[in-house]
């Protein structure tokens, strides 16, 4: 008897896994599905999610196919998957999930909520695809990184797009041999490069993602191919694109869904709407600033230890403009020294000139472990902070987990605080409350396409500050 192909194991899992989630599993399920509506929202309003909405709106349809965040027109599910998904990770503020090294959320929920309103799926049936597709996610990702992140690939679009065909192909009941179709078809369609990175080809990549999650699914359930062996051949996913040395997969170290991934690794929301690799350092200024109260105008330096694909992933110490200072360690950190938060309000045009943050960026120097340090599957990376005032003392930090993660989870409060600085300026106070009140009770929902109305912003131009 042959031995099941890596593909063929996933999909034999996700096919046949049970719908009925405990609610360790399916409240987290919730929350990061409410979160990623909200940068939807919010995410509408930035020029990458305009651009890309404004193409789509040609092929828009008048009655059937799906919503379009911040349009009235809709789309084939498809093509809605795509604006929409540009737009949740189009301001950085969409989860991590460092299982698969994703944006999973930002992926998965657009391709999801397109295809479910189009099929006319149920809120149960979204998030119970949703736990099926972060799984897959994980799963994929496992086999290839940190090899496959280090050498340069955006993993939302690559690992990003084959878990969501899974999740897809789940959300449309497909058996599990269909499923690895699905599966198949979305690693050939995998693409995203890490040096688009501050650019609007960045969200574009996870908005090409979810459109490629939501056909490589459609294709499967009607007929179409890959083969089996696709991550595992040697022209497949894990020699191609798995970098100098990926650790391949381990299904006894990493059993599916034995607990759910979402229970072991968690997502990581943000509460800082900047790239990931900045959070642990912004959280540790945060921790000092607390403890010492020290004000701009003490600060001589500081320093920031983190690691090698981080430095890389921030790629800007100068910043001129807003999507550039989402990928500035030097920004984000003289933001956080300046006000003592980092909010949507500081990644504007006029924001990233103004005088008094310009004068704190040079404070900022960085430094990081070697890259080989980082292929460590143990690894905890920790990232340190050195801030030198200017009487001579020396202030040092370090965080193992940046705020959001399961180390340090977000409060109900702050949860609903983001979901409210990215909805208010756009939908105003009895809109989001509505649209907060829905998504907390998905799981009752029976219709998408009243659940996703009040993400049809009337006028998207809304100033998207917190």
């Amino acid at each position: 008897m042959n031995q099941s192909t890596t593909l063929e194991r996933i999909a034999e899992w996700a096919a046949n896994t049970s719908q009925e989630w405990p609610k360790s599993s399916s409240v987290p399920a919730v929350h990061a599905i409410t979160d990623t509506v909200a940068c939807m929202i919010s995410g509408a309003t930035d020029a990458a999610a305009q651009g890309v909405r404004k193409t789509v709106n040609v092929w828009s349809v008048e009655s059937n196919g799906a919503t379009i965040c911040g349009s009235p027109n809709r789309a084939p599910a498809p093509l809605a998957a795509f604006a929409n998904g540009t737009a949740a990770h189009a301001q950085d503020f969409d989860d991590n999930f460092l299982a698969a090294l994703t944006h999973a959320s930002a992926v998965l929920v657009p391709a999801l909520l397109s295809l479910g309103e189009e099929i006319n799926a149920s809120g149960a049936e979204i998030i119970d695809a949703y736990l099926v597709g972060l799984e897959c996610h994980a799963a994929v990702g496992r086999g290839v990184n940190r090899s496959h992140y280090l050498k340069g690939f955006h993993a939302t679009a690559t690992v990003g797009c084959i878990g969501t065909a899974a999740a897809c192909a789940r959300l449309l009941r497909l058996d599990q041999t269909k499923i690895m179709h699905a599966m198949s078809l979305g690693t050939s369609m995998a693409a995203g490069l890490k040096g688009q990175f501050g650019s609007h080809a960045k969200p574009f990549q996870a908005g090409m993602a979810a459109q490629n999650g939501v056909l490589a699914a459609c294709f499967a359930r009607d007929g179409v191919e890959g083969r089996a062996e696709v991550l595992d051949n040697d022209y497949g996913f894990l020699k191609l694109f798995g970098g100098d040395a990926p650790p391949g997969w381990d299904f006894k170290r990493f059993p599916l869904g034995k607990p759910h991934v979402i229970e072991t690794v968690g997502l990581a929301p943000k509460i800082h709407p900047c790239c990931g690799s900045t959070h642990k350092s912004i959280d540790n200024l945060l921790d000092l600033k607390a403890f010492h109260k020290f004000s701009p105008e003490d600060v001589e330096s500081m320093h920031t230890f983190v690691n090698a694909s981080n430095v890389l992933n921030l790629c800007f110490s100068n910043p001129q403009t807003e999507m550039e200072a989402r990928f500035s360690m030097q920004y984000c950190m003289a933001v956080a020294l300046q006000y003592g938060f980092v909010s949507l309000q500081h990644f504007t045009p006029e924001s990233v000139l103004r005088p008094e943050i310009r004068r704190l960026i040079p404070l900022t120097t960085m430094d990081s472990t070697p890259a080989e340090a980082e292929l460590n599957p143990a690894g905890e990376y920790i990232h340190e902070l050195t801030v030198t005032l200017k009487s001579g003392e020396i202030l040092k930090t370090s965080r193992t987990a940046a705020k959001g993660t399961l180390g340090d989870p977000l409060s109900d409060q702050e949860r609903r605080r983001k979901f409210n600085d990215c909805c208010l300026p756009v939908l105003g106070d009895t809109v989001s409350a509505e649209l907060y009140s829905r998504c907390n009770d998905l799981g009752n929902c029976t219709n998408l396409r009243d659940f996703l109305a009040a993400t049809i912003i009337s006028d998207p131009r809304h100033a998207n500050v917190a």
